[in-house]
Formats: structure tokens, sequence, C-alpha cells
């Protein structure tokens, strides 16, 4: 399992060690120019000091003059630098330090480099204007380069102690940055199932909020779906007990039946039960489907026209048993094309037209109808059934509710499918009593 924090460290200190690196080898590279430049510098300078002092005191005679025999090793400093210097009267050498060659430094006027007995030097030839003297002040480049490397040396101590300081103070700062992190963690690993509150952000970093309100979104959702399957399992539980019941009854009547007609009408009340219990399992199952935890729903053009006319061919026989006239108002175009799920307008509009068919009296009338208005498509189905109370309209649209007083069989979960089924494709539910009578309006508004 990776680690955040491994990785940080691990990137931080791969970058800083580069950037070391880089630093130091630049560093040496302009210290390397700069003692260069320092060397050129003190080359030249001491060629026209010692043009001014030096000249003076040569022999007439042209002897040659060894200045010194070398400096003492018991005083010497670890920046002591040997500079050589040879004062030349046309081919004759004057005048030369210790350690200069017997034979000419340098053979041009200016800095020249130049190899004498497989050594290398840096030479400064002097030419003093109306004399024939020649003065050249050269420095070997092995003084350089070890003085030159004695500060590399010297930055790469500098680093390589200076490393794991930084590392300490690194993993300390990474350390203390993710502690909201880790709190965070903790308090989400105190939630259990039974308790999904909130996440506390008080002290949250900046960058953490979005983390923290996703999570606290999810806690949300979760507890909302966790909450609503428990209602439904007990909701459920309680409905399906009594169809369950009445099976149980009316089978233990047939069996104790005297006589075959007894024995019939108790079997009868047994299928009815079945098919209450058949009806309620086919409606548990569809509110199921629709949970918000199955996610999105697949969408294509339908057409509502053709979805209507099956949906009232179905249910046409139901409507015929209390002798119920269903009616139909289409568009005049015919064809009404929504981009929705066939499925889900299926579901709704057997639910209403059920529903509508299950509360409206014998002999009465039914009247299904589309309406275009502002880009939005409407789906009225209108009944004369006795209505909702206006409070309760929207009280309806809930599981398991239902209207107190009423002789429909039914659980109270038609609604309840066709608001979700709704919500799912986008569309609204919306429920009126009728103006002109006793009745209801449930419509479907969908966008065109």
């Amino acid at each position: 399992m990776q680690s955040i924090r491994r990785q940080v460290l691990v990137w931080v200190m791969g970058f800083l060690v580069l950037a070391l690196l880089i630093m130091m080898v630049i560093s040496y590279q302009r210290a390397l120019h700069e003692i260069e430049e320092i060397f050129d510098a003190e080359l030249a300078q001491t060629a026209k000091l010692v043009s001014k002092l030096a000249l003076a005191d040569i022999d007439s005679k042209g002897t040659v003059f060894t200045v010194g025999a070398g400096p003492d090793k018991s005083i010497k400093h670890k920046y002591e630098k040997y500079i050589s210097y040879q004062v030349w009267h046309g081919n004759s050498l004057m005048l030369k330090s210790a350690r200069a060659p017997d034979q000419a430094l340098g053979s041009k006027s200016g800095f020249q480099d130049v190899i004498i007995d497989k050594q290398q030097w840096r030479v400064f030839g002097l030419y003093p204007k109306g004399s024939s003297y020649r003065i050249f002040t050269a420095e070997e480049e092995v003084g350089r380069k070890e003085l030159s490397w004695y500060f590399a040396v010297e930055s790469l101590g500098v680093m390589f102690w200076a490393i794991p300081l930084f590392a300490l103070i690194i993993a300390l700062t990474v350390d203390r940055g993710l502690r909201p992190l880790k709190r965070l963690s903790e308090q989400v690993g105190d939630r259990d199932i039974n308790q999904l509150r909130p996440v506390v952000g008080n002290h949250t970093p900046r960058e953490l909020k979005p983390l923290v309100n996703a999570l606290n979104g999810l806690l949300e959702r979760l507890n909302a779906a966790i909450s609503r399957e428990r209602r439904f399992t007990a909701d459920a539980s309680h409905e399906l007990r009594t169809p369950l019941s009445a099976i149980r009854l009316h089978s233990q009547l047939a069996m104790r039946a005297d006589n075959l007609e007894e024995s019939r009408q108790s079997l009868e009340k047994v299928l009815q039960a079945v098919d209450q219990s058949t009806h309620m399992v086919e409606q548990l199952l569809d509110l199921a489907r629709l949970s918000p935890e199955f996610g999105q729903v697949d969408l294509e053009d339908v057409d509502l026209t053709d979805i209507c006319r099956k949906v009232l061919e179905q249910l046409t026989a139901a409507a015929g048993k209390k002798h119920i006239h269903i009616t139909a108002d289409y568009l005049a175009d015919g064809l009404v094309v929504v981009n929705s799920n066939p499925h889900l307008l299926h579901i709704i509009f057997r639910n209403l037209l059920d529903n509508a068919i299950s509360y409206s009296p014998a002999e009465s009338r039914i009247h299904c109808y589309l309406v275009r208005n502002d880009g939005e498509i409407t789906v009225s189905i209108q009944d004369n059934g006795p209505g909702i109370p206006s409070d309760r309209l929207e009280q309806v649209k809930e599981r398991f509710t239902r209207l107190a007083g009423q002789d429909v069989e039914g659980c109270g979960l038609g609604l309840s499918i066709v608001s979700q089924a709704a919500q799912c494709i986008g569309a609204r539910l919306v429920l009126e009593n009728r103006k002109d009578g006793p009745g209801l309006t449930a419509s479907i508004i969908l966008p065109s």
C-alpha cells in the first residue's frame, strides 16, 4: 500500500538533493572562473610590481640573480600561492624566482598557457615600453586546481551535513501537514452504519474542504438510503403480513369446509389474497428498482402516444369490470417524441391509470389527454373518484400512505412509485383536485 508521507518525502528529498548537486556544480564552475580571474589579476599586478622594483637592481653586467631559496614550509599557509617570475634582457635571463625554470616562461605579452617540463603554467608577459626587458609572471595550474577542488569539497561537505538536517525539517513539516488528514481519518473511522453523523470541519485546511464536503454528502446520502430501506422493510413486512394471513385463514377454512360451495368460496378468497400479494410484490420490486442507489437510467427517444395506447389496452379489461369508460385525446400530429425511458413511462402511466380505475365509481368516466406547452409535454389522467384533501396532496406520494376511510384494496405504493419514476427521468408528478366536480387529475410533466 502506497504512503502519501513516504511519496512526499522521497520526491521532495530527491528534488532537494538534485537541486543541491546542480547548485554545487554551478557554484564550482563559477568559483573556478572567479579564481582564474583573481589569479590572472594577481599575475598582472605582480609583473608590474617586478618591473618597477626589480629592474633598477639588476646588475649592469648582466649577472643572473636568483631571489631567495624557496619558501619556508613550516610557515606555509593552505591558501598560499607560489608565483614565479623571470626578467629577461634580450635572450639573457637577468632575474628569476627560485621555482621558475631556466627557459623563458612565455613568448609574448599578455596571458598565455604554456607547458614546460610536462608542467602546465599560466603565464602573464609584460613588455615595458621603451625597454628591451621582458618580464614574465607565472603560476602552476596544479595550484589553482587544488584550490578549486578544495572549495568544491568544502561545499560538498556542507551539503552532506545539510541534507540530514533538511530531511528532518521536511519530515517534521510533512507530518505536521498530514495531521488534519489523520484527524479526518480518525473521525471517519469512528462512524458505523448506525451513526453516520457528518464530519466536523471547523479546523479543516482549505485543501481538504472539498473532500470533507464530498464525504459529508456521501454520509448523508448513505444515511438517507439506510433509513429509507429500513422504513421500506418495516412497511413491506407489515403490508405483506395481511394478505399472507388471509391466505392462511381462507386455506384453513377451505380444508374444514362441509361442502363444495363453502370450499370454493374460501379458495376464491385465497386467490384474491394471492393476487393482492402478487400486485404488492410487483410494486415493491418496481420501487426497489427505482431507488437512487441504482444510478441513472438509460434514455432514448420515445413516442408517448404509443405508450399511452398500450397502457390503455392493457387496463381496458380492468375498467370494463366496473363499466368505466376510458377516453383519450392525443395531439393532432399524433407523434409525440420525448427523450426518456420507455419502461419507466410504462410504469408511470400504468400506476396512474390503475389508481384512477380503482378509485373511480362504477359506470364513471376516465379521460386521458396530452398537452404541449412552453417546451413541455403534459400527460394527464382525470377520474371521477373522491379526490384527495388539499393538505394531503404531497403526503400521498410517500410510501405506504393511504387515506383514512378508504375501502379500496391497496397498500399505498402506486403514487410513490410514480413519483420516484418521474424523478428518475426528469419529470414531475402534479396532483390536483378537479374544479368541475369530484375527482382527481394526475399529471406527468416531461421536457419535450
